[in-house]
């Protein structure tokens, strides 16, 4: 039932999701297009430009007659006639003699405008707003119909008008306000324009230069806009955009329809499959527990039996006691790999049966991993393996002796199975910040940058056979990667020029507790 519920059920999933999938992609929308009346536009069009044309035109006709109206020095009179004006918001008079200059400020004098001034005054001014004009404009000839300029602030524009020489009028113009006074006239205005595109259904947007629409017709405005029609003025740049008539209908391409079902059928097949392979799976896993468990128990028994064996002959050496002695460290030795093997398949079993648990006590790692080199020492030095240790990890850490044990054990013996020909071991054991660090090093041949990540693989090996009829299950790696991610570290394989390098990484926290009784591992 489990194993349906997370290989058939997904893949039933995905068939759905394909077939809904595959019928929204299957959807064509097909569209039916009305072109728009482009006479009718363009006559707007014509009317609305004229209209904008003419509205420009009677504000400059009001500017000059302020201009006019300023020139006689009648500042009071031209405050109230620049009060009826959209925008005009100040009113700069430059002359030859500097000392006839004055300013005119319709409306109330509080007001926070930019400030004014030719390149050669000698007012302190605000940087960041003030308008700053060429004195040469006093003398320079300007166009007839003046000079518009930019400001740092883009809610005002600056215009210029030189009467005649020597003689400088400029004012300082709020474009919000007269585009905003021009927007109102416009909407009553549009009424009587828009009445032929609005007879013929015509699908229209006039967008004021800030982006807002002014003025719609028709609501079936789809995707972009047929045409669009820029309209310039001195306040602001216009646009029309119009759209032709849509009309939009859906259908299924049936090619998209039929992928899409082979591919959910697909999927109902790999589920199907995939699931008994997955039973498969487990029937042989099952079967490798069942195998490890029933090895274990066959290699328990003649443990004792060595043990017993090995105690009675040390106690009985009356003839030729130093071969019995080198005979009996031989079946020590044996014992002791035997012990291993048991361990790891042990291990193993309860790990797979989810059964495995660590129990960390307060040891010293140094003396742990010291040892587990003393009972590999003999096999080692009898293949001529140097062996050049550092463990200077001799603080007590909370930790579990017997994985560590059993992690270093499995790292040597790798060492003396399949690296004897380096003659070489290297084995340190120390503290970086609160990490306990492990490495095991030696100059065998190496392992193949293939097979760096297989070797963890439980019954995984690098070769089939191995150095001097040494033997493996393939499984210390693993077990040894395994135990120490339990105890929260890592176990890699590092790069090494010569031989192989593995590095044991665990965090500890350090214990300083001398009267703690150690437990041996």
């Amino acid at each position: 039932m489990r194993a349906a519920l997370f290989t058939l059920l997904p893949m039933l999933a995905a068939a759905v999701l394909v077939m809904v999938g595959g019928e929204r992609m299957s959807r064509r929308e097909v569209e039916s297009r009305t072109p728009a009346d482009r006479v009718r536009l363009f006559d707007f069009d014509e009317v609305l430009r004229g209209e904008l044309a003419r509205l420009d035109a009677l504000y400059m006709s009001h500017l000059e007659e302020l201009t006019v109206a300023a020139l006689a020095e009648k500042p009071d009179e031209v405050a109230v006639q620049a009060k009826e004006i959209a925008g005009v918001r100040l009113i700069q008079v430059f002359l030859k003699n500097e000392k006839k200059n004055f300013t005119i400020q319709p409306g109330w004098k509080t007001t926070i405008l930019p400030e004014i001034e030719l390149s050669n005054g000698k007012r302190s001014l605000n940087s960041r707003t003030a308008v700053v004009l060429d004195a040469a404009m006093l003398e320079d000839t300007l166009p007839q119909k003046g000079k518009w300029l930019a400001t740092a602030d883009a809610n005002y524009l600056v215009y210029c008008r030189q009467p005649e020489l020597g003689k400088l009028v400029v004012f300082l113009i709020d474009r919000a306000t007269v585009e905003e006074t021009t927007a109102n006239y416009l909407e009553t205005w549009l009424e009587t324009p828009l009445t032929p595109l609005r007879e013929a259904g015509g699908r229209l947007l006039l967008e004021q230069s800030n982006g807002k629409p002014l003025v719609s017709l028709g609501t079936e405005q789809h995707g972009p806009a047929a045409a669009i029609i820029p309209i310039r003025s001195n306040f602001g740049d216009w646009q029309i955009r119009s759209w032709d008539g849509l009309v939009i209908t859906q259908v299924r391409d049936p090619a998209t329809m039929a992928v899409a079902t082979t591919l959910a059928i697909l999927f109902v097949i790999s589920g199907v499959i995939l699931l008994l392979q997955q039973k498969r799976a487990l029937k042989l896993s099952a079967e490798r527990v069942s195998f490890v468990n029933r090895v274990s128990h066959e290699l328990g028994t003649p443990l004792t039996n060595l043990a017993l064996n090995l105690d009675l002959a040390t106690e009985s050496m009356s003839t030729r006691p130093d071969e019995a002695r080198r005979r009996l460290g031989l079946v020590a030795e044996e014992i002791e790999r035997l012990s291993r093997l048991v361990a790891n398949v042990l291990t193993f079993s309860r790990r797979e049966r989810n059964t495995l648990q660590l129990n960390p006590v307060l040891c010293v790692p140094a003396e742990v991993v010291s040892q587990t080199l003393e009972n590999f020492r003999p096999a080692l030095e009898r293949r001529g393996i140097e062996i050049e240790e550092d463990l200077t990890a001799d603080l007590p850490m909370l930790i579990d002796p017997d994985a560590l044990g059993q992690i270093t054990g499995n790292l040597l013996s790798n060492v003396e199975k399949y690296a004897s020909e380096g003659k070489w071991l290297g084995l340190a054991c120390r503290m970086e910040a609160e990490f306990l660090i492990l490495d095991v090093r030696d100059h065998g041949n190496g392992i193949p940058s293939s097979a760096r990540q297989r070797i963890f693989v439980p019954f995984e090996r690098v070769l089939e056979s191995t150095n001097e009829g040494a033997s493996g299950t393939g499984l210390g790696l693993s077990i040894a990667r395994d135990l120490a991610r339990r105890m929260g570290g890592e176990l890699d394989l590092l790069e090494s020029n010569v031989g192989a390098f593995f590095q044991l990484r665990i965090p500890v926290p350090i214990t300083l507790n001398p009267n703690s009784e150690t437990t041996p591992a």
